[in-house]
């Protein structure tokens, strides 16, 4: 069985911070789990995680407002397209009546693609997000006071990966990653991991037009996927399987304070991680309590007056 067990996180470059904070808490029902800081670069740039009220791996969308540098990405093939939520079967409406209401973009159509319905709607920076109907789905649901269990968003469902070729990206994620191919709907190509279902799923989307994408930081895409491991002992063996197959594109294991990372590119060059699940959140905010305050690593916490200073104020 592959060692990845389904997603940790996604990580994009958005516009503002408030606005973020709202599109993701007030408009999705999520928490906001961690304030802190993009560890890479000089300049003071916000970390944002969302998810469940529990943090778990496999509900976290994060995010770099990067409005605040000016710096923007190009959205190209490369790159994770489309971030797809779980709803439950029959909760559609609902969410088109909020995004009325919120005056969020949505499309008007409601395609279905493997058995599912989905509803695509729009980051105010642009990047694209489907809510997919699914019963399938047991995590905990992120509900608030306007909006009920029933229809709420339970986690991150899969992702929709822009590529220009697939033929060695569908090996790459058999032989490399463990995943099983499950499905195609024409240019769409769906693979699952662990047992399957929500939060265990990746689509290919077969663009072969589409001009290549930025890996850069920046507003307006999504930077990579996290996927979930247990242990730097098991990046280590993605590393050597990774490197023996000729992928030598693969960074060392970083420490990101929560968990540790390691970074790959997989054929079609979207970026990948190897995200462990060994540390967590309650390092520095008791369960219940999370996101409530700014916080730093270690490193850094001798300069919070001083990165505070620089960012804008949020409000949750």
């Amino acid at each position: 069985m592959s060692m990845i067990k389904g997603f940790h996180h996604l990580t994009a470059g958005v516009s503002g911070a408030q606005e973020d904070v709202d599109f993701y808490v007030k408009l999705l029902g999520q928490s906001l789990v961690k304030k802190t800081v993009l560890l890479d670069g000089e300049d003071p740039i916000y970390h944002l995680y969302y998810g469940n009220a529990n943090g778990d791996p496999g509900t976290l969308v994060t995010s770099f407002p990067f409005r605040q540098k000016g710096v923007k990405a190009r959205p190209g093939s490369g790159q994770v397209r489309v971030i797809n939520y779980s709803v439950p079967k029959g909760s559609l409406n609902f969410w088109r009546s909020r995004f009325d209401n919120f005056k969020v973009s949505y499309d008007v159509e409601i395609p279905e693609r493997f058995n599912e319905r989905r509803q695509r709607f729009y980051h105010p920076c642009g990047i694209e997000f489907d809510l997919v109907e699914t019963d399938l789905d047991t995590r905990p649901a992120c509900v608030a006071k306007d909006i009920p269990e029933a229809f709420a968003v339970r986690g991150v469902h899969s992702i929709t990966l822009s590529l220009r070729e697939v033929a060695e990206s569908i090996r790459f994620m058999g032989e490399a990653l463990g995943f099983r191919q499950v499905g195609q709907s024409g240019p769409y190509y769906r693979f699952e991991t662990h047992t399957g279902g929500p939060g265990m799923v990746v689509e290919f989307f077969h663009e072969p037009d589409r001009h290549q994408g930025s890996s850069i930081y920046g507003e307006g895409t999504i930077h990579h996927v996290a996927f979930a491991v247990d242990s730097v002992d098991q990046q280590m063996i993605l590393k050597d399987r990774f490197m023996g197959m000729g992928y030598i594109d693969t960074s060392e294991s970083v420490n990101r304070n929560y968990f540790r990372s390691m970074y790959f590119k997989m054929p079609g060059g979207v970026i990948f991680e190897a995200a462990t699940t060994d540390i967590g959140f309650a390092i520095d905010e008791e369960p219940g309590h999370f996101g409530e305050e700014f916080q730093l690593p270690p490193w850094l916490v001798d300069r919070k007056d001083e990165l505070l200073g620089r960012l804008e104020p949020i409000a949750v």
